[in-house]
């Protein structure tokens, strides 16, 4: 969380997409109180452990919103464990034996963020698998914003939506991005996923609009 806290600056306008029951949104909420949260989490139970958690921790920075992302619009099946609060996903990646279904609302990054006529600074991304689509949903808004990327990538998982990490990887590579890892608080460059590949946690900076962020965080 560290590094993630040194590239968001007090002000910014912040996607938590996959928000769970908010420990990560209410953490920069809380140490970057000048920023503002926008977490979105699909699975009706969840949501209301999410607003329950920001209440309690008296946030106003933060937003929330019923539903999740993707490239297409529409209501779709989400698998969940109704006694977890993780892998819920728009695939059944766990396969787990009491996994349950329920119909959400999926919404389009762009159609969202031109709705709302807002700029994004950051981005955080955990959606079990559906990365891929959420951004591809979003192709507009990463051109026109530039926005720094944090995002969960797992072979196991992205192959239930039938692609592979170093799609994700080519994605942003084809928008000016670049691919880094975290060691110790700092940006390490990644090229590709292979299957020795252990690091599950990916940031993304623009080449050019990010290279003083780069510059002073950069493994050397």
């Amino acid at each position: 969380m560290v590094l993630q806290l040194e590239l968001i600056e007090d002000g910014f306008n912040v996607l938590d997409i996959g928000a769970n029951f908010g420990w990560y949104g209410m953490h920069i909420a809380k140490l970057k109180p000048a920023a503002h949260v926008f977490s979105f989490e699909p699975i009706p139970s969840t949501f209301e452990y999410l607003n329950e958690n920001i209440r309690l921790n008296d946030l106003i920075n933060i937003s929330t919103l019923n539903f999740g992302f993707s490239d297409t619009e529409g209501t779709f099946k989400f698998y969940y464990d109704p006694n977890l609060s993780v892998n819920a996903s728009l695939a059944n990646v766990s396969e787990n034996a009491g996994i349950e279904n329920i119909t959400c609302s999926v919404k389009k990054l762009d159609i969202f963020v031109s709705s709302k006529n807002i700029k994004v600074d950051f981005i955080k991304c955990d959606v079990e698998g559906a990365e891929l689509m959420v951004f591809k949903g979003g192709t507009d808004l990463i051109k026109k914003d530039c926005p720094i990327i944090f995002t969960e990538m797992l072979r196991k998982w992205s192959a239930k939506f039938n692609y592979h990490p170093n799609d994700i990887i080519l994605f942003f590579k084809n928008l000016g991005y670049q691919c880094f890892t975290s060691v110790n608080s700092k940006l390490r460059a990644f090229n590709s996923v292979d299957e020795n590949t252990t690091e599950t946690n990916y940031f993304f900076l623009h080449e050019k609009k990010h290279s003083l962020q780069i510059e002073r965080l950069l493994v050397k």
